[in-house]
């Protein structure tokens, strides 16, 4: 292995996170104890986070392996643009490591521990791809080793179904990108990333078109973009928690990736509609997405709904560089994929947190259904504030990373909606955006007040969240470092914005110079907090550190809560259910919910003695183009299979009548 280009710190450390990843899969097939693998997997992530720092901050590094027959798969190349998503992955791949180390679904086989190496690495093999043939080696392999890991040893029915759910949409994502991919490559004559910029400029406009297409589909679907999210809410929930945080915090940001790296910086971005179609896609994914997750009340489906919904708030970013792409409107461009990128960033960190949270919850009390939870603060207090972390960052309250970069995409918005640049629709389309943005970060405050009121404060429901304890070291630990990662990138978040642009300006920098990434007014300021705020919320915190401090020096006389004379009873508490009721019944055109209320009566009296109430939300895509899909999919297998009796008569008959078809036809 030769690196050449190699910034000192980013080189180094790319080496050892290599070494390191190689010895964890050796002792995963090696040995039955899955934690020194998982301890190898934490340095390699790490590293890798180690390496990205360096390569946002510096010069790209180019590492050459040699080919594999003819092709060369492990030539890599990362740039800053690789060394954001790296720092992505390293610091959600260290905590999932650690994670692990506790968790009993970590190493259920060495098999699995395999492929979670495998998957990790083949992460970075994406990020570093430097070929259409090496990234699709890369892809595929993050796609097997992901459904490897979603499966498991021993799947159910329930599990088969939505991995082989998750297997045919990220085969349609790998089809479409093959194929936007081979029509590029035809038209530069090769196979390299690196010559595809000058090439696709000879693209005409219909061609160059439908290769934007073909990439929306193909890294929308790995994103999670709706209408191609199905296989999302399945997969996730059913994963061991540290394979979901790594899932929904890395691997579905390998489509925004993919969405930069190509459709921005490869094609140079197109026509207007370019952006308003992912800014309608990217607005509907993110309402949708946290409209279906307030309807949930499995915990780690209600997350994997919010991915949906994070996914949409960076595409609205990438909406606005693609606008300001078609404009010739620079500023626009960094402001857009600086706001991607911090959000893809901070989603990494608050999702794998939240996550790993609720894979905790699960371990104490052995469900995620929040209507048999409750009360798990004082049984697992850090778990609690972990989570409680996570949740206000999600929700986009300051002084948190959720909220820099949420600001920062109200900031594009905002700044296409008042662009001159651009035609009168399409600045209107930017301010229908800003309302949907609104109203998504609205939506998220009331399901994460639901997800962890319902968890974690009250009285426990079940005699399941009556045992629950705290979660082992290692597990806390995991949570803990990413609950300061989010307060640390939120206190920073002028900083790290302001380097960011710098990435954005950059983009093509080493491949071919994108001429309009290159702007000539400064970038707007992108939300460095003022040092008076700094001041006056670290005054409030003080006071309310006094204040509890002094409230502890008086003797504390603890009394049940007063219930009109009436012991409290978890039966008195807000369910999941109730909670999110008025929600369901305003937004009842988009959830459709179909509900069955059930009262069975003392025998001989009007009293109840039993209610039952049961609430399901309709998934209008998935009912209304899936659901038909799916079902004329089996018609036509069916029909198929009744025309192959596996009778040589019939076959030679199928013969004649193609052969007449095609003499008629050839008589035209």
């Amino acid at each position: 292995m030769v690196p050449a280009e190699v910034d000192a710190l980013a080189g180094v450390s790319l080496v050892i996170a290599a070494l390191l990843g190689a010895v964890g899969g050796l002792l995963a097939v090696s040995r039955v104890d899955h934690r020194p693998a998982m301890i190898a997997a934490a340095g390699a992530s790490t590293a890798t986070a180690i390496a990205g720092i360096a390569l946002v901050a510096g010069p790209a590094v180019a590492v050459r392996a040699g080919s594999v027959l003819g092709y060369d798969l492990f030539d890599l190349r990362f740039d800053a643009l690789s060394g954001l998503f790296l720092v992505a992955l390293g610091a959600v791949g260290c905590a999932a490591s650690i994670y692990g180390l506790g968790y009993h679904e970590a190493g259920r086989s060495r098999f699995e521990t395999l492929a979670y190496i495998v998957f990790i690495a083949s992460l970075g093999l994406v990020f570093g791809s430097t070929s259409a043939v090496s990234f699709l080696f890369a892809w595929e392999l993050m796609s097997i080793s992901s459904a490897v890991l979603v499966l498991g040893p021993r799947p159910g029915r329930p599990v088969v179904r939505a991995g082989y759910v998750y297997v045919a949409m990220t085969h349609l994502a790998t089809a479409a990108i093959a194929i936007a991919f081979a029509a590029v490559s035809a038209a530069s004559g090769s196979t390299a990333f690196a010559d595809w910029h000058r090439a696709s400029t000879s693209l005409a406009g219909p061609a160059r078109d439908l290769v934007f297409l073909l990439l929306l589909v193909g890294f929308g679907t790995k994103a999670g973009m709706i209408p191609l999210h199905v296989w999302l809410p399945r997969a996730h929930p059913i994963a061991p928690a540290h394979v979901s945080a790594l899932m929904s915090g890395v691997m579905i940001k390998a489509g925004i990736y993919g969405l930069i790296r190509f459709a921005i910086e490869a094609l140079g971005g197109g026509p207007s509609w370019w952006g308003v179609l992912v800014l309608a896609l990217g607005a509907v994914s993110a309402i949708l997405g946290v409209l279906y997750a307030l309807a949930e009340h499995d915990l780690k489906r209600l997350l994997a709904f919010h991915s949906v919904e994070n996914i949409g708030i960076i595409l609205l970013g990438v909406g606005v560089a693609l606008l300001g792409l078609s404009a010739g409107a620079p500023t626009l461009v960094v402001l857009g994929v600086a706001a991607a990128l911090f959000h893809t960033l901070n989603h990494a960190l608050f999702k794998g947190l939240l996550f790993l949270g609720a894979g905790a919850v699960q371990e104490a009390s052995g469900t995620r259904d929040l209507n048999r939870l409750g009360g798990l603060a004082r049984a697992m207090p850090l778990t609690a504030l972990a989570f409680g972390i996570g949740a206000a960052a999600i929700s986009g309250l300051p002084p948190l990373n959720g909220f820099a970069s949420e600001w920062l995409t109200f900031q594009g918005l905002l700044s296409t909606g008042g662009s001159v640049a651009l035609d009168p629709i399409t600045r209107f389309a930017g301010y229908l955006a800003v309302g949907a943005l609104a109203l998504t970060a609205a939506l998220a405050v009331a399901c994460f007040v639901k997800a962890t009121g319902m968890t974690f404060l009250a009285l426990p429901r079940t005699p399941g969240a009556q045992r629950a304890r705290e979660v082992g070291r290692s597990m806390r630990a995991a949570m803990a470092g990413l609950a300061l990662a989010c307060v640390g990138v939120g206190l920073g978040a002028g900083p790290i914005g302001s380097v960011l642009a710098g990435v954005a300006r950059g983009l093509g920098s080493g491949i071919a110079p994108v001429g309009s990434l290159q702007p000539t007014v400064a970038p707007p300021t992108l939300g460095a907090y003022d040092p008076a705020i700094l001041g006056l919320a670290g005054a409030c915190v003080g006071v309310a550190i006094l204040a509890v401090s002094m409230a502890g020096a008086a003797a504390a006389r603890r009394a049940p809560t007063w219930t009109c004379g009436i012991l409290p009873d978890p039966a008195f508490e807000y369910t999941a259910t109730s909670y999110s009721k008025p929600l369901r019944l305003f937004f009842d055109p988009i959830l459709r919910p179909d509900r069955e209320l059930h009262v069975e009566l003392h025998e001989g009296t009007p009293f109840p003695r039993r209610v039952t109430y049961r609430s399901e939300v309709d998934h209008l895509i998935e009912s209304r183009v899936y659901g038909p899909a799916h079902r004329a999919s089996i018609g036509l297998s069916q029909l198929v299979r009744r025309l192959q009796q596996g009778t040589l008569q019939l076959y030679l008959a199928y013969s004649v009548v193609a052969l007449v078809i095609l003499l008629l036809l050839a008589r035209r």
